[in-house]
């Protein structure tokens, strides 16, 4: 695949459209005219990450931060940015980032997390607008019913929440005739036949709908397939930053420090609250999430995020919130792994790359 190609697939899934407003993912830089066979995945970009990628002969580079995220009013080639900038062009390597859109998106960053720490029954804990939802149906013959239904997976239609593959089909009578210039796939010559065909129904995003569409057309067998689309507005598929959702069995809030620095590979960990205390509902938001702590006061008994500072603890512990405070790096570093699990399908090989520049010293 080209690089646009990748980029459109990426985004029939996980849509730039869906970004906070202060955030810059999508196209860094690029995209180049070539065929792509090798990605390097990373939570940063840097010359260390582009010097990876070159020695890997990465043709593109994906990652969860932008390489630009504040206006770049010039390139400095004696800067690190430049330096990146430049490598990026000499060796023309595509250059995508996805940071917001990959935090909102359903099976992303946060839904990963939650699902490392057994937290069921998530819902955004503030939401950030609400995604175009359109309903498919296409009517198939019942000998190809299967085989439309995988497609519309394929194609990523049937999403519901944290359900996949959900469709609906009603069987019936389709009827047809057959006229000058056909080649139908059942059926003679100006013959009106009627066949033991369904309907199947799903929904999908706005953005990929025309994927949704393609896909299905290629595996249908009829000559002129009959299908319909049209816009939903109740049920509406709201998105937000952030989880917050329940234990799946109580435990003190020891026992989840515990697991907390197994998952995230930290040995120390800043808290609030009490050790013995019994926690079950938990709001989880990777990267910084000091900005969501006052909206979670009485809705929750502990939450997981980064980036507090010092009266962000004193507010927590005199609203009676509990914190578990992950660094940055730590609560984002599945970014490459949540990727390729999400798009496992690309034909490509992926290459990850640690991005660390901040270490802890321990006495």
């Amino acid at each position: 695949m080209k690089a646009k190609e990748i980029i459109e697939a990426i985004e029939r899934k996980i849509s730039t459209e869906t970004q906070m407003e202060f955030d810059n993912s999508g196209l860094q830089i690029g995209p180049f005219d070539r065929e792509v066979s090798r990605i390097m995945l990373s939570l940063d970009l840097n010359e260390n990450v582009m010097n990876k990628a070159i020695e890997k002969n990465c043709e593109m580079m994906i990652s969860h931060h932008p390489l630009i995220f504040d206006a770049l009013k010039k390139i400095d080639l004696n800067s690190s940015k430049g330096k990146f900038i430049e490598k990026a062009l000499k060796n023309e390597i595509t250059v995508y980032s996805s940071h917001t859109p990959m935090d909102i998106n359903s099976h992303g960053m946060n839904d990963y997390i939650c699902d490392l720490l057994s937290v069921e029954d998530t819902q955004s804990i503030t939401d950030t607008g609400k995604d175009a939802v359109y309903k498919y149906q296409v009517f198939v013959p019942a000998t190809h019913r299967d085989v439309v239904v995988d497609a519309i997976s394929k194609a990523g239609g049937g999403f519901i929440g944290n359900y996949s593959d959900c469709t609906f089909s009603t069987r019936g009578t389709g009827t047809f005739r057959p006229l000058e210039g056909t080649n139908p796939y059942i059926g003679t010559f100006n013959v009106r036949e009627s066949v033991d065909e369904y309907k199947i129904e799903s929904v999908i995003m706005k953005e990929g709908l025309p994927n949704l569409i393609n896909t299905v057309l290629e595996v249908h067998p009829y000559e002129e397939v009959a299908y319909e689309v049209f816009p939903l507005h109740i049920p509406d598929f709201p998105r937000g930053i952030g989880r917050i959702g329940n234990l799946r069995e109580e435990m003190t809030m020891r026992e989840l420090l515990e697991k907390s620095s197994e998952i995230f590979g930290q040995n120390s960990i800043k808290y609030v609250g009490n050790m013995d205390g019994k926690v079950r509902s938990i709001a989880v938001c990777s990267g910084s999430g000091a900005f969501l702590m006052k909206s979670l006061i009485g809705r929750c008994d502990v939450y997981i995020s980064g980036d507090f500072k010092y009266h962000d603890y004193q507010y927590a512990f005199e609203n009676g919130l509990n914190i578990i405070d992950i660094d940055h790096n730590s609560s984002e570093k599945f970014f490459p792994e949540v990727f390729k699990k999400s798009f496992d399908n690309l034909d490509v090989v992926f290459h990850t790359c640690e991005s660390v520049f901040c270490e802890i010293y321990r006495r």
